[in-house]
């Protein structure tokens, strides 16, 4: 994801002022890294092409490392291969990830750290915090050590762990710069601002602390071409477990709705708005006929929960409108000035809610490994080969794009479709084959893997 405005203040962190100075990790990162490892993920997405490339995709980019032409949008297939991370949270298969990874994917194919692929279907997601779940059957993963707890504090070692670009069980290492960091459209969700590099295919996975212990999900960056310019953004973990635990439940997230918009008071909105304390929500928007509309609720107003619990939890705790359940009467004081109303309303449900997409498998025989080949009367003045129009299914899964030439099957050379075509019937009985393709000026094995499909 791409953010191009401005981000509101971090809040302040006065438990960070008491803590003892934390140390450089004396031998960086390799014990936290190591122990974080089995249980990170990459992930696999076949998906429609999508029309903005808002996420992990960028065939510019892609396309100008491995040295092909920028394909024609107008004439390129209809399925994308995008790749992404992600980490176990439980022995039995359950997996997070980001939303945006997996949103519309009609494949999800997990890759453990040991090699292992295993199908997944997606349990649910939410794009409001970006957080899915996914689940894999007969993989043992062990769970990350995750710290719903621990203490997130500006200055304090970080570092994230996933396959940018493709590259799985890729650590890089930062500080957090800011905690909490809200940004425009992100509601009261406070993120984690690190300058760890992320770049595409970071997100979803862990970031994790000196201790090795996971303190969020690595989600978006900060940039005007999707590539790191040293602002990376994480989900705080507590509100992850949260959302997944929703997910696990029910597959979707049931949030409560006032008909009212909101935004963070930080410390300068409290004083522009002549308020002691940036305590509360700042109303920014008011539904017509909605509940907060009937109770008399403006813009500008700043809603608050009454209890002296909610005055010790900070800006970072403010999610009280959607954390209630829908049905229920919510309480709340309402300064305008100074003026103070106390308001009881009905809690509406938000919608939006999206149910899991079903997990869409090609047919179980792919004719020439999901490829459709360029005609021969084609590439005839062309390097001898075979040259692909376009991949689909496992050929799409294993990463072979359009523009690649086969030049052999396992070892057997290839120079035109009927000798493909003959390779490929002699390795009837093979799982997985590898085709030798020829990319650019790179030639190099892609191991296609038939079974399971």
């Amino acid at each position: 994801a791409l953010l191009l405005a401005a981000a509101a203040p971090a809040g302040a962190q006065p438990a960070c002022a008491a803590r003892t100075q934390q140390s450089v990790p004396a031998q960086g990162f390799a014990q936290a890294a190591a122990r974080n490892s089995p249980s990170v993920v990459s992930i696999i997405v076949v998906r429609p092409r999508r029309s903005s490339y808002d996420d992990e995709s960028d065939p510019e980019y892609f396309h100008n490392l491995s040295g092909l032409p920028i394909p024609d949008p107008s004439e390129a297939a209809g399925l994308d291969r995008t790749t992404a991370s992600g980490f176990a949270i439980a022995d039995d298969g359950s997996i997070l990830t980001n939303a945006h990874v997996v949103f519309d994917a009609r494949e999800t194919w997990v890759v453990a750290a040991d090699g292992r692929r295993f199908p997944a279907s997606v349990a649910g997601f939410d794009r409001r915090t970006d957080v899915a779940l996914l689940r894999i059957e007969g993989g043992q993963l062990p769970a990350a050590p995750v710290a719903p707890t621990a203490p997130v504090c500006p200055g304090d070692w970080v570092a994230a762990l996933g396959a940018p670009f493709g590259f799985e069980q890729t650590i890089t290492a930062g500080i957090v710069s800011a905690f909490p960091r809200f940004l425009p459209g992100s509601g009261a969700m406070p993120l984690i601002q690190t300058d760890a590099a992320l770049n595409p295919g970071s997100s979803g996975g862990p970031l994790f602390n000196a201790d090795g212990q996971v303190i969020g999900m690595n989600s978006m960056v900060f940039s005007s071409t999707g590539i790191f310019v040293g602002v990376s953004f994480a989900l705080p973990i507590e509100r992850v477990l949260r959302i997944a635990a929703h997910l696990r439940a029910s597959g979707r997230v049931r949030r409560g709705d006032i008909g009212a918009h909101t935004q963070p008071l930080t410390g300068e909105l409290a004083q522009a708005f002549g308020f002691a304390q940036p305590r509360g929500l700042l109303v920014t928007r008011v539904a017509p006929a909605g509940p907060a509309e009937r109770a008399g609720i403006r813009i500008g107003d700043v809603l608050a929960q009454p209890s002296a619990e909610s005055a010790a939890q900070g800006p970072d705790r403010e999610d009280f409108i959607s954390d209630a359940r829908p049905g229920t009467r919510l309480a709340l004081d309402v300064w305008r000035g100074k003026s103070r109303m106390a308001v009881s309303l009905q809690v509406a449900e938000a919608g939006g809610a999206t149910a899991p997409p079903v997990l869409a498998r090609p047919p179980v025989a792919e004719a020439q490994l999901g490829l459709r080949l360029a005609p021969s009367k084609v590439t005839a003045q062309m390097p001898a080969g075979v040259y692909v129009d376009s991949a689909s299914g496992a050929s799409l899964v294993a990463g072979i794009e359009t523009g690649d030439r086969i030049i052999g099957v396992n070892r057997i050379p290839v120079a035109s479709q009927a000798e493909f075509e003959a390779a490929l019937d002699s390795l009837a009985g093979a799982g997985v084959v590898a085709l030798l393709v020829g990319r650019g000026n790179l030639t190099l094995y892609i191991a296609v893997d038939r079974r399971g499909r």
